[in-house]
């Protein structure tokens, strides 16, 4: 604790880290979507700083991939607040044909931190991007609500670690 009675940036951190540990569930959010021609190029990088910080004030977690145009994001927190994201980002006009594919309480987080991928001079091997294609067409063919898989989610935190897809 700080003199003034505020907590210190380290202990709010590691205050939201510890009831990630809860084992009372959380609520995880999968949708896909296109990018819409008001998409700009430099938009991803300004979603993600801003979402960094907005999102830890809620303790929502999760990720944001786009390749080509095609977008794939899972978020997971309290329910409310998830959804309240959900509905704002639905009405972004940067956004075409949103299409929820799950939402559900589950027992744990598949995501610890937050993160957005995008394209364009990555390291990335080639097949990353294909195998994001193929989840994100599985995903948008689906005509009933269907949580991606921990495998997928493990495909999205090695984009992750590369930081952007090649192309």
């Amino acid at each position: 604790m700080q003199g003034n009675g505020e907590c210190s940036e380290v202990f709010q951190t590691a205050k939201r880290e510890a009831g990630r540990a809860d084992l009372s569930g959380v609520y995880r959010l999968v949708y896909v979507s296109v990018a819409s021609a008001l998409f700009k190029p430099d938009d991803l990088q300004k979603i993600g700083k801003a979402a960094t910080l907005q999102n830890a004030k809620l303790d929502i977690t999760g990720i944001l991939v786009m390749d080509d145009g095609r977008i794939l994001q899972i978020l997971e927190g309290e329910q409310k607040s998830v959804s309240n994201l959900f509905a704002k980002i639905s009405k972004d006009p940067r956004h075409e044909n949103v299409q929820l594919v799950a939402g559900s309480l589950q027992d744990s987080r598949y995501l610890s931190c937050w993160s957005a991928i995008g394209g364009r001079g990555a390291s990335a091997p080639e097949g990353l991007a294909g195998d994001f294609k193929k989840l994100y067409d599985r995903l948008r063919s689906r005509d009933v609500l269907e949580d991606v898989t921990p495998d997928e989610v493990d495909l999205l935190k090695v984009m992750a670690l590369f930081g952007s897809l090649p192309f």
